[in-house]
């Protein structure tokens, strides 16, 4: 009998096909059902809040907006309880803080949606090794930090997307009113794009430093460190400067009353810029001390236009809103991208 060669198959031995997106979608929906629970009745039950005070509001704001005209006392009156029990806030249960204090409060809500989400999705998997258990069932590295990462962010920043609009509803007597303006930072990171970019950052960085830190405490703790700083320095340094602020005479009042009010300065007769504070001491070493004393609301700025002076306001226009939200969410999304993008390279690099 002949021997008969017997040839080696060549090439790679076919591994096993790779997991579905939809099913690793599947299973961090499965994983993460705490996180998502969580998530829902946190904002479900500040939502519910929200609708309420929303309807009840909008029934008291309707008798506002129906008294004419609105110089005259009665509309006066009624204009300054709506504010005061709103706004302010009164002695009930349901009410108690008023708008004023709901929007403070809200701006915590992205860093902790954002810490509490982030952070603990792959330091817990890393810190304890059961990572290596999802790359041996057709998952790698790459795709199981997507997914992972991924699916949360996107269902927080759809759920805060949707929560600015009903927000946004409940705020909007205050905002006719011109009790508040929509570009001061108040209320800006609350409403359009923002509240759901900064909701965005939270968790990347969050994810990031779980991952690079592997521990989940101290990612949350620098998470709110750091984001406490940036949105100050955004606010106060950053937002500003997106665009030049226009300056507009101050005597224009509803120019000086719609928008952010950057700065006030006046000018003298000669040209000359004097701070607020110098110019109400130039009207006390030279005005008559009768027109100090008159108790007339209008004697300041009655002296001020007999003797050339004139005021101004440097301001960002609500007009710019939209421009503002666009280029802040612009940064606060590119900024996300890359923090997501340098934990899945963590992932790949550390994982092991």
């Amino acid at each position: 009998m002949g021997a008969h060669a017997v040839t080696a198959p060549t090439g790679r031995v076919p591994g096993p096909r790779p997991v579905p997106w939809r099913n690793l979608a599947w299973v961090t929906l499965r994983q993460q059902r705490g996180l998502f629970t969580g998530l829902g009745m946190f904002l479900g039950l500040f939502a519910a809040y929200l609708v309420v005070m929303a309807v009840i509001q909008g029934s008291a704001y309707a008798a506002v907006a129906a008294c004419h005209p609105a110089s005259v006392v009665r509309c006066q009156v009624l204009r300054q309880s709506f504010v005061s029990r709103y706004w302010g806030g009164d002695s009930s249960v349901l009410q108690s803080g008023g708008a004023q204090t709901v929007s403070s409060l809200m701006f915590g809500v992205p860093v902790l949606l954002g810490a509490f989400a982030g952070a603990p999705l792959l330091s817990r998997e890393l810190d304890s090794g059961t990572f290596r258990f999802a790359w041996t069932q057709g998952a790698g590295r790459t795709r199981w930090a997507l997914s992972t990462l991924l699916v949360p962010a996107l269902a927080a920043t759809a759920a805060t997307g949707a929560f600015t609009a009903l927000f946004y509803w409940y705020l909007r007597p205050f905002l006719a009113l011109g009790q508040v303006s929509e570009m001061l930072p108040l209320t800006f990171a609350l409403l359009g794009v923002a509240f759901a970019a900064w909701t965005l950052l939270a968790y990347a960085l969050a994810a990031f430093l779980g991952t690079l830190l592997r521990r989940t405490v101290p990612a949350m703790v620098i998470t709110l460190v750091v984001y406490i700083v940036l949105a100050m320095q955004t606010a106060t340094v950053i937002r500003p400067h997106y665009a030049a602020p226009v300056t507009v005479p101050s005597a224009s009042a509803a120019a000086a009353s719609s928008g952010w009010v950057i700065s006030m300065f006046a000018k003298s007769a000669t040209g000359q810029e004097l701070s607020q504070q110098s110019l109400f001491a130039a009207f006390q070493q030279q005005a008559p001390a009768s027109v100090q004393n008159s108790g007339h609301p209008g004697a300041f700025q009655a002296w001020l236009t007999q003797h050339g002076y004139t005021q101004w306001t440097t301001l960002q226009p609500d007009s710019r809103f939209w421009e503002f939200q666009l280029i802040e969410g612009a940064w606060l999304t590119a900024l996300s991208a890359a923090l997501l993008g340098a934990t899945i390279w963590l992932v790949r690099r550390r994982g092991a």
